[in-house]
């Protein structure tokens, strides 16, 4: 799911809405005044308190009415509700112990909770990295199965907030407990962070995790703080009431659907709504996949597709990337044309096989982008519902037919490019084909609006793009009733029903989706810290992973992104930085190794909130000398010293004109001196700026050390 940059609200778009606020406000009646006690979900059986302190309740009841929060170890508290029947109040929590009872009450009503644990409270975050499960796809993480039959920890507990802004789902959520069968739905990196806590600390360690994979930092920002950030306080809506702001996006948003269909004929599909079936995709699978979307036909073998466009390898070059060129929803449709990388394509080729006596198995090593349905010879051989897994279905002898064969594979598409992530293979002991996209024949069937509708038609290729330009220019994007990437739509719909959860500090990782506005990156990222602390009104400390090195397209520069999360340690305080310049992935933006993510996070909490006499960072760039025929760099966090795994390699060293040479590196009195023939006065030094790289620079303690420039 290749990431791309998301377009935000325009002016126009926001004062129309606002006029549309206007209009339909005094049409509001008393429908928000509360009629009885009702509490978050956050707070519910199995819930971790945060220890030594006065941690927050909150919920609804009826107006003015007292509400008494009792806590079994002893302490109690009692506040009264406003006008509208919101209330919050604090209970002070003793040392980590437990299990305790809760119980929330008004005159009229009591709500009990059992099984509660006082302990340590991290919030976790980010985007696909932290949202990813514990059995997200085949070695996620390594020894995958393993890893989860040996989850059997009572003081290791999670909070999950379900991927939907309608706010509707999260009612269902609940506080699990480590075991087998809930830790499948963990967040690896979370779990891995709060096992190491546990281990050191023995005491109860509760995680709430808040991710969605693909977001971008601005989506995690209140609108508040975004007015006031350079790059984005002209781009944000004054209205502060943002859920009068959500009805009218929702109105407008339906309206356009209306509007497509009226205008071209395309049926409309409401997407499915993500399940909290604990199976990896759930009913959400089943549904996707059996969407009626009139396309039985191209799945038989007489099917007539000479009326499909031929596959043409040369419209995008991908040589320079990791990715498979050919066979990409990308590749067949001009860039711009964002509408059609998102949606249902077909493909279908003809495959000569002589030899039938046995069965073949069809694979694509990479996996296909997201889902695939895959026939052969008219029939069904395998359907994944995931784009990080890899493909590997059976062809039984007797679906084989001697000489000409039809392979048919339906490929939808949720978010960013889809397609085949690698060539497509037919083989079975004696024989290996290796298809030729070339000789593929394809059709793009549908396409997705606003991740809302998918739209279907059965156009030319002309039409197709000509029809898709046209909505691409009038549909603005970002609504926040349906875009996770417009501005603050995860802080309203993913930060604000756990908000302010008492909590410990939070870890955090993202940076992947910024990659191309890395330049606005650190001020951006500084005040969505900064922003979350003035929100639950104390600072907290936050710890983060830097992304791992990943082989971008050429255009995209994730090393300055990298370079921009070091900097946020200067102008963020109580704040550290997890390197993973060691477990990064060339083909995979998802490292499987979670478990060292999750590590490196808690030694920076064991060491800078627990005291733990560790070291928890690797070396960070601190400081050059220049000297006539090198430079000397020195480190932060060295440890016991500087060590490489290898030769030291990716380190780069330029004089006035900024022209950069390879340079060799040594190390020298537990410095870096680096030096190149071809720069005789260097001023200038950088390491692992690239997209892909494998760090070899690292301390003793085995952490690696970030990429840098000085300049």
């Amino acid at each position: 799911m290749k990431m791309k940059k998301k377009e935000f609200f325009t002016n126009k778009t926001l004062r129309l809405l606002l006029v549309l606020v206007a209009i339909n406000f005094s049409c509001k009646s008393n429908h928000g005044i509360n009629q009885g006690l009702e509490i978050p979900s956050v707070f519910s059986d199995s819930m971790v308190l945060q220890q030594n302190f006065d941690t927050a309740f909150w919920g609804e009841s009826k107006p003015n009415e007292i509400i008494t929060v009792r806590g079994s170890w002893g302490k109690e508290a009692a506040v009264q509700s406003n006008e509208k029947g919101d209330w919050e109040l604090k209970l002070s929590t003793p040392k980590a112990g437990g299990p305790y009872m809760v119980t929330i009450q008004t005159p009229n009503k009591s709500i009990l909770l059992n099984d509660v644990m006082i302990g340590e409270v991290w919030l976790s975050s980010g985007q696909s990295n932290m949202e990813w499960r514990m059995n997200q796809c085949i070695n996620c993480i390594y020894n995958q199965d393993e890893e989860i039959s040996k989850v059997n920890n009572n003081e290791i507990r999670m909070f999950t907030v379900p991927l939907d802004l309608s706010g509707e789902l999260i009612k269902k959520s609940k506080w699990l407990v480590a075991n087998p069968e809930n830790a499948e739905g963990f967040s690896a990196a979370a779990y891995y962070f709060a096992r190491k806590l546990n281990k050191e600390l023995k005491i109860p360690i509760g995680i709430v995790n808040t991710s969605w994979g693909g977001t971008r930092v601005e989506a995690w920002t209140s609108n508040r703080k975004l007015m006031s950030i350079s790059s984005t306080k002209d781009k944000v809506p004054e209205e502060q009431d943002y859920d009068l702001l959500q009805i009218e996006f929702k109105r407008l948003n339906d309206s356009i659907k209306l509007a497509v269909q009226n205008k071209f004929g395309f049926k409309t599909f409401e997407i499915p709504k993500w399940s909290e079936d604990k199976t990896l995709w759930g009913s959400y699978e089943k549904e996707w996949s059996s969407l009626d979307i009139e396309d039985k036909e191209f799945r038989k073998v007489d099917f007539d597709d000479s009326n499909w466009n031929q596959w043409d390898s040369k419209i995008i070059d991908y040589s320079n990337t990791d990715y498979q060129s050919e066979g990409r929803f990308e590749s067949a449709f001009e860039e711009s044309n964002k509408l059609l990388s998102d949606g249902i394509i077909w493909f279908r080729t003809k495959i000569i096989i002589d030899d039938i006596s046995e069965d073949y198995q069809l694979v694509v090593e990479k996996g296909i982008d997201d889902t695939d349905q895959t026939y052969f010879n008219g029939e069904l051989i395998g359907n994944t519902f995931s784009w990080s897994r890899k493909r590997s279905y059976n062809i039984p002898k007797e679906l084989l037919i001697k000489g000409e064969n039809v392979l048919a594979v339906r490929i939808s598409d949720l978010r960013g490019g889809g397609g085949f992530n690698s060539p497509v293979i037919i083989k079975n002991s004696k024989i290996r084909k290796q298809l030729v996209f070339s000789e593929f024949k394809f059709k793009h069937h549908a396409f997705i609006v606003n991740a809302n509708s998918i739209l279907i038609h059965n156009l030319s290729q002309e039409e197709l793009i000509k029809k898709s330009s046209y909505l691409n220019e009038n549909i603005p994007e970002g609504f926040p009733v349906n875009d996770p990437n417009s501005y603050s739509a995860l802080f309203k719909r993913m930060l604000t029903p756990v908000m302010p959860y008492s909590i410990k500090g939070a870890i955090w990782y993202q940076g992947e989706s910024n990659v191309d506005n890395n330049y606005e990156y650190q001020e951006l990222f500084t005040g969505m810290i900064e922003d979350w602390r003035e929100n639950w009104g104390y600072d907290f400390s936050f710890y983060y992973a830097q992304i791992a090195p990943f082989e971008y397209t050429p255009s995209q520069e994730s090393h300055k992104l990298r370079e921009a999360q070091r900097k946020t340690l200067v102008t963020s305080r109580k704040t550290g930085m997890a390197v993973l310049m060691d477990i990064g992935e060339e083909g995979d933006i998802h490292p499987h190794n979670k478990l060292d993510v999750g590590k490196r996070l808690a030694l920076l909490a064991l060491n800078k909130d627990y005291e733990f006499d560790i070291l928890s960072s690797g070396p960070l760039y601190k400081s050059i000398k220049t000297f006539k025929n090198y430079i000397e760099i020195d480190f932060e966090s060295k440890g016991s010293g500087l060590v490489s795994n290898g030769v030291l390699k990716d380190f780069e060293i330029a004089g006035d004109d900024m022209v950069y040479k390879t340079a060799e590196a040594e190390i020298v009195n537990n410095k870096i001196r680096a030096s190149s023939s071809k720069v005789k006065y260097p001023k200038h030094v950088r390491y692992g700026w690239k997209n892909w790289t494998v760090g070899t620079l690292f301390n003793k303690e085995g952490l690696p050390a970030s990429s840098f420039s000085s300049n």
